[in-house]
């Protein structure tokens, strides 16, 4: 590894040893494949019996948010605000995912950037945007000290964050999971993507149809030692052709963790 602290040197530095950036990352086998100033690009292999929307805002949400890192000084680090996705394609389950992170705008702390995710093809899925902002602590200093090790074999999300179904009736309550470490991101908590797929995955139960449009802000992290998090879904509009949603994720006190929406139109 390099001696350069800057998180640019650190990210090119996992991509030469084809190491991985965090937990989350080693268990679903998210690589990164090359990262420049503003821009990177990783790939994911999804596993049968997952959602395609949750496999998205995993690497959607690696590939914007290091896009942004790969600009900042030593010492900060990102935490994820905001991701948005626009599903176009429907690719086989089980087909390796790929993804492209740009940064487009940075200023006063906050980024914007947009992600471009294909299929082995080069078959456009989705397209991504996510604000995210800098953050300043001890936590950035380990970056490239601290790299987690491949887990044997590419995990799925749904053993990533182990959820049952409930009665929607019981408070509005529609799922609960219960995240551990091996979904933690480098930061050592659940944010961001893996977290992001718990309230896609409620919004398309309760939906019943995976939502083309989907939007989920951050409030609060997860801290991954086991303890639940609800999922709370509305669902605004059923019709037959326009579908329309809002999902909450909370924790065992109440607070609001993330709030998301989702839409789906049928001809």
């Amino acid at each position: 590894m390099s001696d350069d602290p800057t998180p640019l040197a650190v990210l090119r530095g996992l991509v030469a040893q084809d190491a991985p950036l965090a937990p989350v990352h080693a268990a679903l086998h998210a690589r990164l494949t090359d990262v420049q100033r503003g821009t990177c690009s990783g790939r994911l292999p999804t596993q049968a019996g997952d959602g395609l929307l949750e496999s998205v805002l995993i690497l959607a949400d690696f590939v914007m948010g290091v896009a942004y890192s790969s600009t900042l000084r030593a010492g900060d680090r990102i935490v994820t605000v905001r991701i948005g996705v626009q599903l176009l394609g429907r690719p086989l389950a089980g087909e390796e995912l790929f993804g492209v992170g740009r940064l487009d705008d940075a200023r006063n702390g906050v980024g914007l950037s947009s992600g471009t995710i294909t299929d082995r093809e080069g078959g456009e899925v989705a397209r991504c945007l996510a604000r995210n902002a800098v953050l300043t602590d001890d936590v950035a200093g380990q970056y490239g000290r601290t790299a987690p090790t491949w887990s044997n074999r590419p995990s799925s999300w749904r053993l990533l964050m182990p959820h049952r179904g409930e009665d929607p009736t019981r408070d509005g309550t529609t799922m609960i999971a219960r995240p551990d470490h091996t979904s933690a991101n480098s930061a050592g908590v659940v944010q961001g993507g893996a977290l992001a797929g718990l309230a896609a995955r409620g919004l398309a139960h309760s939906l019943d149809v995976v939502p083309e449009d989907f939007a989920v802000s951050f409030v609060r992290s997860v801290r991954p030692d086991g303890s639940p998090v609800m999922c709370r879904v509305v669902v605004e509009h059923g019709g037959r052709r326009l579908k329309v949603g809002r999902a909450e994720l909370v924790d065992d006190r109440g607070k609001l963790l993330a709030s998301a929406s989702g839409t789906s139109f049928r001809h």
